[in-house]
């Protein structure tokens, strides 16, 4: 009988501890931290949710990614109720992962406007000259959603250049001065302060992309619950104008949350699914 509780213990701990359906991942590829360092943040986050909401304490954890891989592992393995990720994230996983779009979130560094690639001197005047050529940057976490957002499906980028993705939003602009790439990818804040580097009376800009899709907070539909769904996405409307609440929207980056721009939503899914 002892042998058999013995492995009857291992084999319950070699069962994933998954989460549960107040839990809560943030994916954001281009504010920095690491888990570790925002790991703070994402509990302010769910301690004032909590509050707010009328959970019990601690009835719900959560992580943080800045990269969609351990983003991806922690879904695959902990099966959290609730995420923010980047929208190239959020439309590789919509259907797989049942996800609705709960709120718009914004704030410098999450909203990214449009990507501009960018190049330098007059030698690249459209993105055909690019073809087979180097492309370094901090937005290819998605060659899907870079192809058929950004170039609106009109190449794959994955066969016409040669990508080199960075973790730093600077190295792409700091490879295109040093000549270790022949074109960048950058978004509005990234092209803002690129007008201060030293060649950047050469930089170029040879293609623009419609609107982005805002970063969305999304419920899982396999694993939350409706009404608390419903009720954490009327809860962020106001969180970020509370003063508690503002603090800890400050301390995610996060300026508002805004209700979901259906049209939008469904104009993105209509260009990424073509």
């Amino acid at each position: 009988m002892k042998s058999r509780g013995i492995v009857l213990g291992l084999l319950l701990l070699s069962v994933p501890a998954f989460a549960g359906p107040r839990d809560l991942l943030v994916q954001m590829g281009s504010v920095g931290g690491t888990t570790e360092t925002a790991a703070s943040y994402v509990e302010m986050f769910l301690r004032y949710a909590e509050t707010a909401l009328k959970w019990p304490a601690g009835a719900s954890k959560g992580s943080f990614f800045p990269d969609p891989n351990g983003a991806l592992d922690y879904i695959g393995k902990q099966k959290p109720g609730f995420a923010m990720m980047d929208p190239e994230i959020w439309l590789e996983l919509r259907k797989k992962e049942d996800l609705h779009v709960l709120a718009a979130v914004h704030g410098k560094g999450i909203d990214r406007g449009k990507l501009y690639l960018v190049v330098k001197g007059d030698t690249f005047k459209t993105v055909e000259d690019l073809k087979g050529k180097t492309l370094v940057s901090n937005h290819l976490n998605s060659k899907r959603y870079i192809s058929k957002i950004v170039f609106d499906g009109k190449i794959d980028v994955a066969t016409h250049f040669k990508l080199v993705p960075a973790t730093s939003p600077a190295k792409g602009i700091k490879a295109l001065e040093r000549g270790e790439a022949e074109a960048t990818l950058i978004d509005d804040d990234q092209l803002a302060e690129s007008k201060s580097a030293p060649s950047a009376a050469q930089f170029r800009v040879i293609h623009t992309s419609p609107a982005l899709p805002s970063m969305p907070l999304v419920a899982f539909g396999k694993i939350a619950k409706k009404d608390e769904s419903a009720a954490l996405a009327k809860m962020v409307l106001t969180m970020c104008a509370d003063p508690k609440g503002a603090e800890v929207c400050k301390s995610l980056r996060v300026t508002k949350f805004d209700p979901p721009d259906q049209k939008a939503i469904d104009d993105a899914i209509k260009r990424f699914e073509k």
